[in-house]
């Protein structure tokens, strides 16, 4: 049985509900007005044994599914800018070792290490701020995370130690290693299942370009102005991104603003609503935070496909960072190029991703046909392969052509 709104609206007839319709703001420009929610029918009877279930209503203006294409594209910008922010620190480090080693008298091993342990918060941090923003949501994790990660980005450039550099470098990678899975989870929030890949093509390029553009840009500061100001300019370019996506930044995952609406209508009425997520069983943040921790490794080891495709992603991503150490080795000491020619090495892996995305945006439109070819039925996994064959093949002959003695040094670039 469901309970007639006039008598719901009634309940509380000293509140205006039009007034708790919520300000428009950059950050919260679709706005569905609050006496259009309660109003709504929902399935129930309002009471804790029978709660009224909260869904979207029809055409709902908040839905991050319903909202106009080129906002879900400039969001998928930002958040791609997000990770390749934080991937461009994990790299830019390594543009000026002989000041932090010359200042701190450090060895070249316990150096590195500022890269290795960015990089091992990258790993421990997902862990948690995964199952954060499906209790918060993306935007509030987004926010607190990437203000820390500046905190530790400013600390890093006025570490007195190279302990306390380290550190920070750790605790800089754990915090900002947010948008490597929130980023992928707005881009699913706003996107239906079809649409879905060319937005994770835009952001897949970022975790992979931002590693290559740091070594350029870090060599050009570190070898001009100084090892700290390569950790200020991270500072700066991260502060930049926060302020930007506090000002612009929605929230998007419907889980959570469903919940938030279905709490806001309780309040109100003072009848009882429940999200239609969580029609069956309330969130738990310890049930949900076990469920994180253990849903990777029981996939890693129980799914063939996903133990595969891991070690692959691991390996592929293992090549590019030991490429940090390689090619100063093979530019400037064997070759003689200056540290910033050096740096300008790189870019010939920026443009194998860059064509690489852009592969991949065509064959994105082929997928699409399928889906459409399937009508509705599901389109066999296998067909997402193709990229991946392609690429197969490209990366051990790069790496075979690279160490050619003979081979012209802008050829060198670009294999």
């Amino acid at each position: 049985m469901v309970v007639e709104k006039e008598v719901e609206t009634a309940y509380r007839s000293n509140i205006d509900v039009s007034k708790l319709t919520p300000f428009r703001a950059p950050y919260r420009l679709y706005i569905t007005p609050f006496e259009e929610i309660v109003a709504h029918q929902y399935r129930g009877e309002g009471t804790h044994d029978t709660p009224f279930i909260v869904d979207w209503i029809t055409n709902d203006p908040e839905n991050p599914q319903t909202w106009r294409k080129v906002y879900k594209w400039l969001l998928t910008v930002f958040v791609s800018l997000t990770t390749l922010s934080v991937a461009f620190c994990s790299s830019a480090y390594v543009g000026n070792f002989e000041g932090v080693m010359k200042e701190f008298g450090s060895s070249v091993e316990v150096t590195t290490l500022g890269i290795s342990l960015f990089i091992l918060g990258f790993s421990l941090g997902p862990l948690l701020w995964a199952p954060f923003s499906e209790m918060f949501g993306r935007r509030i994790i987004f926010i607190i995370t990437y203000l820390a990660l500046v905190a530790f980005n400013v600390g890093s450039a006025g570490s007195q130690n190279i302990w306390t550099l380290l550190i920070l470098r750790f605790l800089a990678g754990a915090f900002g290693s947010s948008p490597l899975t929130n980023a992928a989870g707005t881009i699913a929030d706003i996107f239906s299942a079809k649409d879905r890949g060319l937005g994770i093509v835009v952001l897949a390029s970022a975790p992979f370009l931002g590693p290559t553009l740091g070594p350029i840009i870090g060599n050009i500061i570190g070898q001009s102005i100084g090892w700290r100001w390569i950790q200020g300019v991270m500072a700066i370019y991260t502060a930049v991104v926060v302020l930007v996506g506090i000002l612009v930044y929605p929230e998007t995952y419907a889980p959570v603003l469903i919940r938030q609406r279905a709490n806001k209508l309780s309040k109100v009425t003072g009848f009882v609503y429940r999200s239609k997520f969580e029609e069956h069983e309330q969130i738990c943040f310890g049930r949900l935070l076990r469920t994180s921790l253990s849903r990777p490794w029981t996939f890693l080891f129980c799914e063939p496909i996903v133990l595969l495709l891991s070690m692959c992603m691991a390996i592929i991503y293992g090549i590019l960072c030991m490429l940090f150490g390689a090619f100063p080795i093979v530019f400037n000491e064997e070759r003689r190029w200056s540290p910033t020619i050096g740096g300008l090495a790189f870019i010939g892996i920026a443009c194998g991703f860059i064509i690489g995305m852009i592969y991949c945006v065509f064959e994105n439109f082929r997928y699409s046909r399928l889906v459409d070819a399937y009508a509705g039925q599901p389109v066999p996994p296998e067909q997402r392969l193709p990229p991946a064959i392609v690429g197969s093949f490209a990366l051990p002959i790069g790496l075979f052509w690279l160490p050619g003695p003979t081979i012209h040094r802008y050829t060198l670039l670009f294999q």
